[in-house]
């Protein structure tokens, strides 16, 4: 089985931008905006990974399930498969060994499809952890009544803000991390390791912020398909959401800058 790794683009003008942009000390709203500017082909190439679109649909599968007779069994055709009485450590891992029999099945892992992974496992965590009183057992009345919040649009527009958001960050970090480590050390751009951990933290938070823009449009996304679809939504649904909401936080963070020298 091959492994598609993104790798970075040292050579090119954009990425010298890149490079030019941290060492001089530019906010990260500049940096993130070349960053995406400089990797415009791995960014668009995420939305025909399988590893992306197939963490989309178990995204949208765990809220449908929500409004389901039994929230278990439609998880389980989705692929993912709980014991009857899931903690949220069971609910992470069934999540990833769904995501690893997708991509088995196509031949094909990536460094994006690991992205995905993780994204979507921590967005699990970020909005089911607060429900719970444990990460390794739970009351199996209080992790469905957790689950069956995600049926909810506002609370599925969050649970997609989360992923994004995390996505988002994995994959501008996973280009500017080798970059940052040759701007670490004394004279340079990051004086001390607190200094590039700060740079980090502050990526994060201008991914966090600039998912807003998905949460209310996911939200709405999912009412309006699930009424039409049923109270289902398929597969082709599900990749067109893909792409479309990963559009949307692009292009935020395209125009993250511009905002900021307003």
């Amino acid at each position: 089985m091959g492994h598609v790794r993104l790798g970075v683009l040292p050579r090119t003008k954009e990425w010298k931008e890149v490079v030019g942009l941290i060492a001089a000390g530019a906010n990260v709203s500049q940096i993130a905006q070349a960053t995406i500017a400089a990797a415009e082909k791995a960014f668009s190439f995420v939305m025909k990974d399988v590893g992306y679109t197939e963490a989309v649909w178990l995204m949208t599968q765990m809220a449908i399930a929500a409004k389901k007779p039994d929230i278990l069994l439609h998880l389980a055709a989705a692929g993912i498969h709980l014991p009857a009485d899931p903690s949220l450590t069971d609910v992470t891992t069934a999540i990833t060994e769904a995501l690893d029999r997708r991509v088995e099945g196509n031949g094909k892992r990536s460094d994006l499809g690991m992205l995905a992974n993780r994204a979507i496992v921590g967005a699990v965590n970020d909005v089911l952890a607060p429900k719970l009183h444990s990460l390794f057992s739970s009351d199996p009345d209080t992790m469905r009544a957790a689950l069956a919040d995600l049926g909810k649009p506002r609370e599925f527009g969050e649970f997609s803000r989360h992923f994004f958001a995390r996505l988002a960050n994995e994959g501008l970090q996973y280009f500017l991390s080798k970059v940052v480590n040759t701007q670490l050390g004394e004279g340079m751009r990051f004086a001390t390791m607190n200094q590039a951990a700060e740079f980090n933290a502050a990526l994060q938070i201008h991914t966090r912020e600039a998912s807003l823009i998905v949460e209310q449009f996911s939200s709405e996304w999912f009412s309006k398909h699930r009424f039409h679809e049923g109270g289902d939504i398929s597969r082709k649904s599900s990749d067109g959401f893909a792409g479309y909401a990963l559009k949307k936080m692009r292009d935020e963070l395209k125009m993250g800058a511009s905002s900021d020298a307003r």
